[in-house]
């Protein structure tokens, strides 16, 4: 989807958009399944550019980093993002040797039409959990034979 910057010249926009984001577009392995990210927002002109907010919602499942199982997870809640002409950004640089406070959180564009896709993959990378865990005493699986040690001793040896 595409961010149409210049509809917000005349006034708010109200955007309402239902994203389908494979697993494999994310290239995180350990993620099983990403249910339709909801999003909802409203855009304005601000000075130098635009803001976005509004409000996302995530859900899906991680794989266990120990056993494998299912590992749910998910957001709801506010975002917000501003939008700045690059031509600024270049101005500033000349002046400035070091990255100011906000500098991060803007999104800086060439032209009008920006890729809103990315913005929401971002959201979604930050919400997978990095080492999901079933619970926290998650034994895992069994290095020999492969059996949840959760559902109870497997008949290996152990040294």
């Amino acid at each position: 989807m595409e961010l149409n910057l210049e509809e917000a010249f005349d006034g708010p926009v109200d955007l309402s958009h239902r994203f389908e984001i494979s697993s494999e577009r994310l290239d995180r392995p350990e993620l099983l399944r990403v249910e339709p990210i909801l999003f909802s927002g409203r855009l304005t002109k601000a000075h130098p550019g635009f803001v976005l907010d509004g409000e996302i919602e995530i859900r899906g499942a991680a794989a266990c980093s120990r056993c494998l199982a299912p590992v749910p997870f998910s957001r709801s809640g506010p975002v917000h993002w501003a939008f700045a002409p690059a031509h600024r950004r270049a101005a500033r640089d000349e002046d400035e040797t070091e990255l100011a406070e906000g500098d991060l959180a803007i999104i800086w564009y060439d032209d009008l039409k920006v890729p809103f896709d990315p913005l929401i993959d971002e959201e979604l990378q930050l919400e997978i959990p990095m080492k999901p865990l079933c619970r926290p005493d998650c034994r895992g699986l069994c290095p020999t034979c492969g059996a949840d040690r959760n559902a109870g001793p497997c008949a290996c040896q152990t040294k």
